[in-house]
């Protein structure tokens, strides 16, 4: 899976008997994920370039072979329904698991902290999909394995321009993948006559790689086999696996910002949705305007207004989706439409509001969105996963039994984080559980420094920042403190105060500063001021 939330399937095979090719791949992207199941409509294999520094992308071509469907039984098993062309014909195999990527098991992540948060070493991932721009239509399939080792496939061409693929290990990862025997399987046929006796591992030479960066390095190779010969090329990420994190460096904190005010928000609100895209983020219903939908630019420091919601809300959550506002949930308040319904699409391409079934209803937590799907969380500490391909959804069950009435949802680092809120007994709570969807799975996850509910919550792939909140019991109270977590980091820390403590408001992170709109002054109640505070640091 990618972190667009699409498969990628590259079998490596041979040709059917009768061809003049010694290998063969078979390349399918686009896949979709329905259940447990992955469809792809459309498979191909290619040919035309020759390898090597004469490599002509222009020469590409693309031969459509037919289709791929995988089952899964669990982690570990299942089968694959394929169907292609003539002489490769169509059957179902089943398949088990040869390896498993570092950091993405079923059994859930390695390399964590006693507290639950991810180390640098499992934020530092190569694996996915990689190529030299200048010679499209090749590539490698680079996948760091959870013993420490990195296997390495090369899908190319030969002295032909027929199918040519390679596969070697590298002892370690890192910044350097070093494979000094590189092998070239050959022999078998596709289909009903595959002998695996008939698979010879033909050496082929040695190929490094030398990283640069999380996105680049140098690939350098040496083949014993003539026709490959010797050359360097630049290696280019094209896609990381969902679930995946590189980072360059050791994030830290912003302890040395300075706050300012920005625009003040039209009508305020508090306890609203928000949803952010780019440099724009829409509040969406809530206390103070149950309808209105304002859009604040935190680059222009503008605001604009949207048609008005259907219906009343608030306490509910919104995300964008291909360029709409979606507003999902919310509790009802005053007039509703007719029949009653979860959430509403705001088809921007012609400025209007219409019913979305497929919304879950939730209401008093947050939503992130992170490789394709859509986590929103709900007042009782379920999550409810939106596929947003196919806009399929599921319940993931809740963590533990704590409460999690206005807590916060952020994704960081290829999780979802849960964060803080109270129980129906207005007891507020500091606890943070992690879900790993490459495990699907729950964790603890550091606590936050100050128990708190109703507060704004943002995150990039550099840190979370907590601000702001409320504590509803005795004594009754808005929060000002600030805090955060820096990838890598085991721990909260604080980041200073907001100058007007508030609750039920909504926060963003853009560049170098955290922005923080709307919200009430007043513990339970809507006192809404409007504010729009901006915490700027250095870079």
């Amino acid at each position: 899976m990618l972190a667009d939330g699409s498969a990628l399937a590259i079998w490596f095979t041979y040709p059917p008997q009768g061809s003049q090719a010694r290998q063969a791949w078979v390349y399918a992207q686009d896949g979709r994920l329905d259940g447990d199941r992955i469809r792809f409509s459309s498979a191909a294999t290619t040919r035309g370039p020759r390898f090597g520094p004469g490599y002509d992308p222009a020469a590409f071509r693309f031969v459509p072979w037919g289709t791929l469907e995988f089952r899964f039984t669990d982690c570990d098993r299942g089968e694959v329904t394929f169907s292609g062309p003539a002489g490769w014909g169509s059957g179902t195999r089943e398949i088990a698991r040869l390896s498993s990527v570092g950091e993405l098991e079923c059994a859930g992540k390695k390399q964590v902290q006693p507290s639950g948060a991810r180390t640098l070493a499992g934020l530092r991932q190569r694996s996915g999909a990689w190529f030299d721009p200048t010679h499209a239509g090749e590539g490698w399939q680079v996948e760091e394995l959870a013993d420490g080792r990195t296997v390495v496939y090369w899908f190319t061409y030969d002295e032909r321009g027929e199918q040519a693929w390679t596969i070697g290990t590298s002892a370690s990862g890192g910044d350097r993948f070093e494979i000094a025997s590189n092998l070239r399987p050959v022999g078998a046929s596709f289909g009903a006559t595959f002998d695996p006796a008939n698979v010879r591992l033909e050496p082929w030479g040695r190929i490094a790689f030398d990283f640069t960066g999380c996105d680049a390095g140098t690939m350098t190779y040496e083949s014993t086999q003539p026709a490959f010969g010797r050359g360097q090329l630049r290696a280019t990420r094209l896609a990381k696996l969902a679930g995946t994190a590189c980072l360059e460096g050791a994030p830290s904190l912003p302890l040395a910002g300075t706050w300012s005010a920005g625009a003040t928000m039209p009508a305020p609100q508090s306890e609203f949705a928000l949803a952010t895209a780019g440099p724009v983020a829409c509040a969406a219903g809530g206390l103070g305007g149950l309808r209105d939908v304002k859009c604040y630019d935190v680059d222009a420091d503008t605001w604009t207004s949207l048609p008005p919601l259907p219906a009343a809300r608030d306490h509910g959550a919104a995300i964008v989706l291909d360029g709409d506002l979606v507003v999902a949930g919310g509790y009802r308040s005053g007039e509703e439409e007719s029949p009653p319904v979860n959430g509403w699409r705001y088809r921007s391409s012609e400025s209007r509001w219409e019913p979305m079934a497929q919304a879950p209803y939730v209401v008093a937590s947050g939503v992130a969105v992170q490789d394709g799907f859509a986590y929103f969380g709900d007042v009782g500490g379920e999550m409810r996963q939106v596929n947003l391909r196919t806009l399929a959804s599921r319940t993931i069950a809740r963590h533990g039994l704590t409460g999690r009435d206005h807590s916060q949802v952020v994704a960081f680092q290829g999780e979802i984080w849960m964060i803080a809120g109270r129980d129906a007994t207005l007891q507020h709570n500091a606890t943070v559980s992690i879900y790993d969807p490459a495990a699907d799975a729950w964790r603890a996850g550091p606590p936050l420094r100050f128990a708190r509910a109703g507060f704004a919550a943002a995150a990039d792939d550099r840190m979370i920042l907590v601000a702001g909140g409320e504590r509803l019991a005795n004594p009754r109270s808005v929060v000002g403190d600030v805090e955060g977590i820096a990838a890598g980091a085991g721990a909260w820390q604080p980041v200073g105060r907001l100058p007007a403590p508030v609750h039920g408001f909504g926060g963003a992170i853009r560049g170098n500063a955290f922005y923080t709109l709307g919200g009430s002054r007043a513990p339970g109640i809507a006192r809404n001021e409007g504010q729009v505070q901006v915490y700027r640091w250095n870079p």
